[in-house]
């Protein structure tokens, strides 16, 4: 091959037997998917790893490059070899002073791949050596291997009903394990963003949702799948749990082992009570948020010319904004995770819960006149603590409706049980709403899930009446999550939207704790540098798990420091910018060290490298990547152009460190799952073996024993032949018997009888005495005559 690749020129001439020439030309066809837009016509940078080409080819070589190399040979083109990474092709064109039609080849060549590629998405192009390069969306390394997993689990399960032997090679027990490695994935990859109110969370994750979102074609293929399954009934949900959508999936799965099918049959009938779906909402409200959509895109593909974002509206998770603070932040505790329609769960506090955290108030203004006396004074935040957990005491209990707060009063409460909550709250608490979309219009959908969020977390477009309820459902709040259908949330990784770290109550910053206890990758955002970040931020974080976990396993923990500048007026960039060029970008590297010397600062000693190595640093343009995608021209093109802004923009970093953690955090249990197959394929191989051994000792019985039967039906043909002629001959000699005594012996007979008649009356006269005659003495006389009376 090295020396074909070192040729100068793409064709050469070489002689045939026949002396004419044959010309040889050097071709090169590159295969890729192409980049689609998504929702508002923003260009997709990934690609699912089931639509992927490079995935069908890693998983499907040898039939890919097969079909692909006969395809050609119809055309008289032999394919030289495939080259790895992108699927580059170097072939050669055979041909007789006639030119070839590249563009038939290639138009069979996608005529035959789409047999074994279920997608349109990809194209086959005809390429200069030199032209190898050119952008193409990428696939996540955590989808790829769930993916993967899938479709061995799917293979074990054909297997379950097409082989035999399925038991025997304990494939059942091999399936079983690749399911628990995909729901264990669940849990192997949790990341929190983490900052001040008003820092951009969910700005960031709005514009890293759209920017990977399904397309409706693909949104739309969960009901093409599963036709009549929404709105749910009772039959779906007692049925396979792969159809059912997954935010009721997950909560059945928690009954699994410990109900039986009636107390199954009561809760699914309690989960279809409390489900709404997208058609609750009225025509001409979902037109109106249609309408402010459209043009909330139009200022955002405006952005990168010059254009501000005036009308731009969230995509998915709302603006909280900072009216009512104590309720916007309170318990806006959002997990996002990967559906395949836009779903939402919401899960109340019990009664029980409600009451212990607000008895802590209790305890506060225990500790507030103690401190009052030894002199102590509160800080700022305590105090915003206890304002914010008053007002929340306020709206959930009946306690001080009739007269303004008494603080003597609350300090007679004995215990949690002393809180008399209010009766509306006995309607919501320790209950769990379902809200879902019915998978035909993805914009509708999920501006129908945005339109609840936003009502789960703050009081806009809430009429009057219903003001005082919904205070206390958002006070009430333990647990929302988001299905979303965007390939950032492919590989079951999670994304945690935290409250911020200011103007939060006390129950807050405890489910802040608990969060950073519980997650093993975590944002950190901040509009300059942590450096110079906000002082709650790195408390919360200097006493968190997380870090400790961090400092001490950093290989398999993720701490990454985001920095997003574009609130600020003078942050905004133009396409003609080149980002690369600009100071931040320069200095990045001095911007991480001083992270990690403020980290340092912060456990108060030095960090190994180890731990330095394992902290990861970006500056972040999302709005600039996002406008700079949704430019009018060819997708491929674009991406071409504005390739070097769009890398610099640190929106690729940090999709690509989410992605690479989640991979390395779900490493180990796809090594079990290799060994578990490997250690499947041996017992396989061996059982070829038996059963080749096996069935050759058969063939070898077959031969003996057809030889045995030929044998025996020698035997019995010759029995037959000879019973058949014994029977012939037998019946021959009666027959010549019969014919012989009959005939000759009767014949003598009567000649000798009557000559022995003549000769007795010749001879009559002559006897004088007569005696037995006994053959014995031959003739002769015995010594013993007996005289025989003749008259006798």
């Amino acid at each position: 091959m090295s020396n074909r690749d070192s040729e100068s020129s793409q064709s050469k001439r070489r002689k045939t037997e026949d002396g004419s020439r044959l010309i040889l030309n050097r071709m090169y066809f590159r295969i890729s998917n192409v980049f689609i837009r998504t929702v508002g016509k923003i260009i997709m940078p990934l690609v699912p790893a089931h639509s992927s080409v490079k995935t069908i080819r890693e998983l499907r070589g040898a039939e890919f490059e097969e079909t692909i190399s006969k395809t050609l040979r119809q055309f008289g083109i032999n394919v030289r070899q495939f080259y790895a990474g992108s699927i580059t092709i170097e072939a050669e064109l055979q041909m007789q002073q006639s030119a070839m039609n590249i563009n038939v080849a290639i138009a069979k060549m996608k005529s035959e791949m789409k047999k074994i590629v279920a997608v349109d998405s990809f194209r086959i192009k005809h390429v200069n050596k030199q032209d190898f390069h050119s952008p193409e969306p990428k696939v996540q390394a955590m989808d790829l291997a769930i993916h993967t997993l899938h479709m061995i689990k799917k293979e074990l399960n054909k297997m379950k009903y097409s082989s035999a032997v399925f038991e025997v090679l304990e494939f059942q027990n091999a399936e079983q394990m690749i399911y628990q490695i995909i729901r264990d994935a669940r849990s192997s990859t949790k990341v929190c963003l983490l900052s001040q109110n008003g820092k951009g969370k969910s700005f960031i994750l709005n514009l890293l949702l759209l920017m990977t979102a399904d397309t409706d074609e693909e949104y739309q293929e969960y009901i093409k799948n599963n036709e009549d399954i929404l709105p749910l009934t009772q039959e779906h949900l007692m049925g396979n749990a792969e159809m059912i959508p997954e935010v009721l999936a997950e909560e059945l799965e928690k009954y699994e082992d410990e109900i039986d099918s009636d107390q199954k049959k009561e809760i699914i009938r309690k989960m279809i009570q409390n489900c709404d779906y997208t058609s609750s909402v009225s025509n001409n409200k979902m037109s109106e948020m249609i309408k402010a959509e459209e043009k909330s895109f139009s200022a955002l593909k405006k952005y990168c010319g010059g254009m501000n974002l005036r009308h731009f509206q969230s995509y998915l998770l709302p603006e909280k904004g900072t009216k009512k603070a104590y309720m916007a932040t309170t318990k806006a505790v959002v997990r996002l995770r990967y559906g395949r329609i836009y779903q939402m769960k919401v899960e109340y506090m019990n009664k029980e819960d409600l009451q212990n955290q607000l008895y802590e108030l209790a305890e506060i203004k225990r500790n507030r006149k103690e401190n009052k006396r030894s002199g102590r004074t509160e800080n700022k935040q305590e105090e915003m603590h206890h304002d914010a957990l008053q007002k929340r005491f306020e709206i959930l209990t009946t306690h001080f409706q009739q007269c303004s707060f008494n603080e003597e009063d609350l300090l007679k409460l004995e215990n949690s049980n002393c809180i008399l909550l209010n009766e509306a709250v006995n309607t919501f608490e320790g209950s769990t709403a379902y809200f879902m979309g019915l998978g035909k219009n993805a914009t509708e959908d999920r501006l129908f899930i945005r339109e609840k969020l936003q009502e789960m977390i703050t009081l806009t477009n809430v009429s009057t009446d219903q003001e005082k309820l919904h205070e206390m459902k958002i006070a009430a709040v333990k647990e929302i999550v988001v299905f979303a259908p965007c390939k950032l949330l492919c590989g079951q990784k999670e994304l945690i939207e935290m409250p911020g770290t200011d103007e939060s109550d006390p129950l807050a910053l405890h489910d802040i704790g608990n969060i950073l206890d519980e997650v093993n990758g975590t944002l950190l955002l901040s509009d300059s540098s942590f450096n110079i970040g906000e002082a709650d931020v790195k408390t919360i974080l200097r006493d968190s798990k997380f870090l400790h976990n961090f400092v001490k396993s950093p290989e398999e923990y993720m701490l990454m420091f985001i920095t997003y500048p574009e609130q600020k007026k003078n942050s905004q960039y133009t396409k003609e910018d080149k980002i690369m060029d600009m100071e931040f970008v320069k200095e990045e590297p001095i911007k991480k060290e001083g992270e990690i010397q403020c980290l340092e600062r912060l456990l108060e000693k030095q960090l190994p490298e180890n731990v330095k190595k394992n902290v990861n640093s970006s500056v972040i343009l999302p709005v600039f990547h996002c406008s700079l995608l949704m430019q009018e021209h060819d997708t491929t093109e674009i991406v071409r152009e504005f390739e070097s802004n769009l890398e610099h923009t640190g929106v690729y970093k940090v999709m690509e460190t989410l992605d690479q953690f989640g991979f390395i955090n779900l490493k180990p249990k796809i090594e079990e799952a290799k060994d578990a197959l490997i250690l499947l394929k041996e017992r396989a191989e061996h059982y070829l073996k038996m059963c080749e051994r096996v069935t050759n000792q058969a063939e070898d019985a077959m031969k003996s024993f057809r030889k045995r039967e030929m044998s025996e039906l020698h035997f019995d043909n010759f029995f037959k032949q000879h019973e058949e002629i014994l029977v012939a001959t037998t019946q021959s000699l009666n027959t010549t018997r019969y014919r012989f005594i009959d005939g000759q012996v009767a014949e003598l007979l009567q000649k000798w009888g009557r000559s022995a008649s003549e000769k007795w009356k010749e001879n009559k006269e002559k006897v004088t005495a007569m005696c037995v005659f006994n053959p014995i003495y031959n003739g002769k006389r015995s010594k013993q005559m007996y005289t025989l009376d003749t008259n006798e």
